[in-house]
């Protein structure tokens, strides 16, 4: 407890610094935003829309009725003015061992390919708008401000919008179904991946055999081995992980959106007996967007540092054919 309580603090510490990051930066007020701020604060801001599906874009929000209650089921449409960016195209396949393998970390070149088709512009802040619909949602919104924070966009330029675009209709604001389409590309550029918050394969089996904190952020199940997802053909863990459960970093509104926790409250939920303890060390999942929505919270939220992401997690490791633990 007393090794969790010395960490407590020097997150808190880490955290206050934060703090003072986002309030020189003078724009953000921290890592998350929320629906009454963005709407305040729209014009300051490039607003990223962010989800897996593009052609919902260009629906209507879909309702249903709830005792005479009209309530959002599913969200359509996007916030005026925002960029759009294809969740699946943040991943790239490699070749490994004359195997294509899908959902790798791309490439500094392509990542700024990417950004740049989609006008993004350099050093002004970004808020990233998941779907909210979903917890799912939320853990693309983190993987998308680990690469934007791996390829070289400072912390403080980089908030989500807790509930995501299902929070702000929500709320009352409107949606636009046009279709984004851009016509031209921006200039951003990506610097080199930075190596603080990357961890290589040689780095995560180092980690093995100094038995060293190594966190797998998937669902619990996947992590006992009693389920598996249709990605990584085998059922099992990395040697010597703990598990960081995805089921306890996220909660539903009564408005139907998803949402982080507070700083506060996380810290509550990590000293329930029976719950590991986070620590510094390496995180991983399968292809990557579990360990980013862990990075984000204790990271980004709590203000814990030194945590690096493995991304390529089971499905690299396993098409290597590296050895897990199974059940």
């Amino acid at each position: 407890m007393e090794r969790w309580n010395k960490l407590w603090r020097l997150g808190v510490g880490a955290a206050v610094l934060g703090l003072c990051g986002w309030a020189q930066a003078g724009v953000l007020p921290g890592p998350l935003v929320t629906p009454q701020w963005l709407h305040a604060h729209a014009k300051d801001v490039q607003v990223v829309d962010l989800r897996d599906n593009l052609n919902t874009l260009s629906d209507d929000p879909k309702f249903t009725t709830v005792n005479g209650r009209k309530v959002l089921d599913v969200v359509g449409g996007h916030i005026e003015d925002a960029l759009s960016v294809n969740f699946w195209g943040l991943r790239h396949k490699r070749d490994i061992d004359g195997k294509s393998v899908d959902f790798l970390l791309p490439t500094a070149e392509e990542f700024q390919a990417s950004m740049q088709a989609v006008q993004l512009q350099q050093d002004k802040p970004i808020v990233i708008a998941p779907t909210g619909d979903d917890a799912t949602s939320l853990q693309e919104a983190a993987f998308f401000a680990w690469e934007l924070q791996l390829f070289g966009v400072p912390a403080e330029q980089i908030a989500v919008l807790d509930g995501g675009t299902h929070a702000w209709i929500a709320a009352g604001y409107p949606v636009d179904t046009d279709a984004i389409a851009p016509m031209t590309s921006s200039a951003w550029k990506a610097k080199a991946p930075n190596p603080e918050l990357l961890a290589t394969i040689a780095q995560v089996q180092a980690a093995q055999r100094a038995h060293q904190p190594l966190l797998d952020a998937r669902p619990l199940a996947q992590f006992a081995g009693l389920e598996r997802t249709p990605v990584v053909p085998v059922f099992g863990r990395l040697a010597g992980s703990r598990a960081l459960p995805a089921e306890l970093l996220y909660r539903q509104a009564a408005d139907g959106s998803w949402h982080f926790l507070t700083s506060a409250q996380y810290k509550t939920v990590f000293a329930l007996d029976g719950v590991a303890r986070p620590q510094r060390g390496i995180l991983y999942c399968n292809t990557g967007q579990y360990a980013a929505g862990a990075w984000f919270v204790l990271d980004r939220i709590m203000g814990i540092k030194g945590l690096r992401e493995y991304p390529g997690g089971m499905n690299e490791w396993v098409q290597r054919g590296l050895p897990v633990v199974q059940f």
